[in-house]
């Protein structure tokens, strides 16, 4: 059987004069509605997205406690302290621990080059940076005691988190019992009680004056360092400079846009600055981890877009943390020797092609379960023994994509009698408020409204397939699949000259998507199927006179299966011999040039058809 999901066109309508503000900001009007449909009203808003630069970025010092934080970070470098940078083990965790460790590290140097008092501790010794990451299986999320008593042992004086350590009030607890102090750095939602640590940098803090709520750890991490080099690192004697004036914070920006795109952030405001700049630098890092996994993801050389972050150079990093260890990717990034550099990552992306095909696995599979079950439920709840846990999250995204339902995928633990899991959900659906109201059935959980990770004996899961969609009070109109389009758009508007002018609104990402355009009637000239594992179709359209080459990608099966059910198997004969048929199209689409040989096309990019 085959569940296809029911679609909701939805065309945004924002009003707005579009003619007035493509003449003040020179940009077209259709620019200028797609500049409101994203949000942007205010003439500083619309400033700010199109032409917004470093020196818009937001002032650090109004982040709660990070001038002190920077404070008592120099006075621990001054005091020749052991400080310990803790991070996480997913990209954001990665890039945040490499910042701080990078920067600091690099105060210390300097300040011991320096000579003087103010290079070194009475008795001579140099404040020694180092860091740590929790393993995913071993340890779980974020800052654990473990971890604590480990940095006890190796004599660590001060403890610095990043992307982790809001939630962490056992650990730290243990932290100051042994007379450590902590620095906590997170960007998650804090809880009822905090930890008691010395200071916490968090926007996300009750009362923070910091506009950005929506900073990533690594972002997090490099406005302190920005901060700290403006204060301490600076010989000009100026407070706070612009960040393109500081060649510390300009050399680590790339990082911090690498972690913001990975981790999902709103590609708005703030984030929208950081990650436009930060990628064009990418490609010039002087960093030869970087460079050596650019190599390898064949990306060396190219103008980086959200995509190749999100979907090629991300998951190579996310790669040893899921099967590994994330301490591989930071000896990555910390490495200076550029052929060690190309062995690591070569081993890094073979890691994250092993996970790919865990994963293409683990998915078919689940899809097969699917597939062959006689009802569909609200709420997909799959066991899928033997798959790694490490990537069940990302499964379950791909299954709740593919059904638009929310899904939890379900494997087994070391301890044979408890069964890990992760879950995703769509946006009608407070997995974290379902889970609540069931939690009898887990002896773990924990996640948001989007996501989710559980644990539970393995003799429960019949009952938490079942309970979980006796509470479910999703509506077939939740389960409709929205596809927000920016207007109707017909072929002959799409030259190469309007997709050019498109670029101004780059980088597209969450928050910020692609713009997506519709057009009904469309007459198919020709439809023909594409590689060897049938995942592409490539039409010749017509629309008024106007003919463009498109592209699909996607299960041709099923296009083929829609083309016969609302029409015939002799439409689907005659379009692939390109003859003359009655196949008529609306299409949903993102315009893009395609270039071949040397030759520029235009040609369109069917996301959704109809």
């Amino acid at each position: 059987m085959s569940y296809r999901q029911s679609e909701e066109w939805v065309e945004i309508r924002k009003g707005g004069d579009y003619v007035r503000i493509g003449q003040k900001y020179a940009v077209s009007p259709v620019i200028a509605r797609l500049l409101r449909n994203r949000g942007a009203e205010t003439d500083d808003e619309i400033r700010s997205f199109l032409y917004g630069t470093l020196q818009d970025l937001e002032d650090p010092r109004q982040l709660g406690n990070a001038v002190e934080a920077v404070e008592l970070l120099h006075e621990k470098i001054l005091q020749g302290s052991r400080i310990r940078v803790i991070g996480d083990y997913d990209v954001d965790g990665i890039c945040a621990t490499y910042i701080l460790y990078s920067v600091l590290t690099a105060a210390a140097r300097m300040h011991a080059a320096s000579g003087g008092a103010a290079s070194q501790a009475k008795d001579g010794t140099r404040a020694i940076i180092d860091y740590d990451v929790p393993d995913r299986i071993r340890d779980g999320f974020g800052l654990n005691v473990r971890l604590i008593e480990d940095a006890h042992q190796d004599g660590v004086d001060t403890i610095i988190t990043c992307d982790n350590g809001i939630a962490a009030t056992d650990a730290v607890k243990r932290a100051k019992e042994l007379g450590m102090c902590v620095i906590i750095t997170d960007h998650h939602e804090p809880g009822v009680s905090l930890p008691e640590a010395d200071l916490i940098v968090d926007p996300k803090m009750p009362g923070d004056p910091y506009p950005n709520k929506e900073l990533c750890g690594a972002a997090l991490a490099w406005k302190l360092m920005y901060l700290y080099e403006c204060r301490y690192l600076q010989t000009e004697g100026t407070e706070l400079r612009s960040a393109d004036e500081c060649r510390i914070a300009m050399e680590h920006l790339p990082f911090a846009a690498i972690a913001t795109v990975a981790d999902v952030m709103k590609l708005i405001g703030e984030n929208r600055i950081l990650v436009k700049f930060g990628l064009s630098m990418v490609s010039e890092s002087r960093n030869q981890g970087l460079q050596a996994l650019l190599s390898q993801t064949q990306l060396a050389g190219k103008k980086l877009n959200c995509y190749d972050i999100g979907f090629i150079l991300g998951p190579c990093l996310n790669a040893g943390g899921r099967l590994d260890s994330a301490k591989r990717c930071i000896e990555l990034l910390t490495q200076e020797d550029s052929a060690k550099a190309i062995g690591m990552a070569a081993q890094l992306h073979a890691l994250n092609t092993e996970r790919k095909e865990m994963t293409e696995l683990g998915r078919v599979e689940a899809a097969r379960q699917i597939e062959e079950s006689d009802t569909l439920p609200k709420v997909l709840v799959i066991y899928l023994p033997g798959i790694h846990e490490s990537v069940a999250g990302i499964i379950a995204s791909r299954i709740k994509d593919t059904y638009n339902r929310p899904t939890l995928i379900l494997t087994d633990s070391e301890d044979l009698a408890i069964l890990k899991g992760s879950g995703r959900s769509i946006e009608a659906y407070n997995m974290f408020r379902a889970l609540s109201s069931i939690q009898d059935v887990f002896t773990k959980f924990g996640g948001h409204a989007m996501a989710a990770g559980v644990s539970l004996r393995r003799e429960r899961l019949e009952e938490l397939c079942r309970r979980i969609n006796e509470e479910c009070t999703l509506t077939a109109k939740d389960l409709t699949r929205k596809v927000r389009i920016d207007m109707r758009l017909p072929l002959s508007y799409v030259t190469e000259e309007f997709v050019q002018s498109l670029h101004i609104l780059e980088p597209f990402g969450t928050g910020n998507p692609s713009p997506l355009f519709a057009q009904s009637g469309l007459k198919v000239l020709r439809m023909q199927v594409l590689g060897q594992r049938r995942n592409a179709v490539r039409m010749l359209l017509e629309d008024e006179g106007t003919r463009m080459d498109a592209v699909w990608f996607g299960d041709a099966s099923l296009l083929e299966e829609y083309i016969r059910e609302q029409y015939s198997e002799e439409t689907l004969a005659r379009l692939r011999l390109g003859r003359d048929n009655d196949l008529r199209l609306a299409v949903a689409y993102h315009p893009e040039i395609n270039e071949f040989r040397g030759i520029r096309t235009v040609q369109i990019r069917i996301s959704n058809y109809r």
